[in-house]
């Protein structure tokens, strides 16, 4: 008996040594404290933003560069997994049906301030380019080969959304862009007083140099470019830069 009681006080103190369950997050993209969604093209200046909004916890997707889309579908996977498992006594009136998880992952999209940033096309080519992390080139190809190569805007990485520009990873099936919030990297500081009053103050951003490159020639980037390498970023990324009003 006393063998048995010892094995028993040792589970409940393993029991109360051990940490408590990681919360279930959906992804780095979805804040549902601050109630928002940021879409995180690469190399937009993603990580600043990132590690201000990530919440702590598990992610359900580990990738943080999800588009709009994505996003959207899968909150719906994320809410089911919440209800599963979640039946605790007898009747069963409160729990969820798959209707109810449609509609309210449908009223989180709809409601959650979706926001994201674009980069100038030529500046963020380079720094692509000279990239530390993700598919490295800047050793094994030279700068005309990586602009002749470079089709996606996130071909650079290891888990590629495959869109050709920045654009596009921020619109529906039919093309239609569904953000309410898209700035340029290059106006960030004028960008988070409008993100802060978009949000009622839910959302307050800091500029951080956060993943910064010294070998990154982005900030001189036209010194890389000939004619040549110029107009292959015009003509590839030409729906960013007639939208987002972005020249050379």
């Amino acid at each position: 008996m006393h063998a048995i009681t010892r094995i028993i006080r040792k589970g409940i103190e393993n029991m109360q040594k051990s940490p408590p369950p990681e919360l279930l997050v959906l992804n780095e993209a979805v804040n549902f404290e601050k109630q928002c969604i940021y879409i995180a093209v690469p190399k937009t200046g993603t990580t600043s933003v990132r590690t201000q909004l990530k919440q702590h916890g598990t992610p359900l997707i580990k990738n943080p560069h999800l588009n709009i889309v994505q996003v959207r579908d899968s909150l719906y996977v994320y809410f089911l997994m919440q209800a599963l498992e979640n039946n605790k006594a007898f009747p069963t009136e409160a729990v969820l049906s798959d209707s109810d998880i449609r509609i309210k992952s449908r009223a989180t999209f709809d409601t959650f301030f979706k926001f994201s940033a674009v980069r100038n096309p030529w500046a963020r080519a380079t720094s692509l380019y000279s990239r530390r992390e993700g598919v490295k080139t800047i050793d094994k190809i030279s700068f005309k080969e990586f602009c002749r190569n470079h089709i996606y805007a996130s071909d650079t990485c290891c888990h590629p959304t495959l869109h050709q520009n920045q654009l596009d990873w921020m619109c529906d099936e039919n093309g239609l862009c569904i953000m309410d919030y898209v700035y340029r990297l290059e106006d960030f500081n004028q960008a988070v007083n409008e993100i802060s009053e978009r949000t009622n103050g839910r959302v307050m951003l800091e500029r951080k140099n956060t993943n910064r490159n010294p070998n990154s020639d982005s900030r001189s980037y036209r010194e890389i470019y000939t004619e040549e390498t110029k107009r292959m970023i015009a003509m590839r990324f030409e729906k960013d830069i007639d939208t987002f009003k972005y020249t050379f």
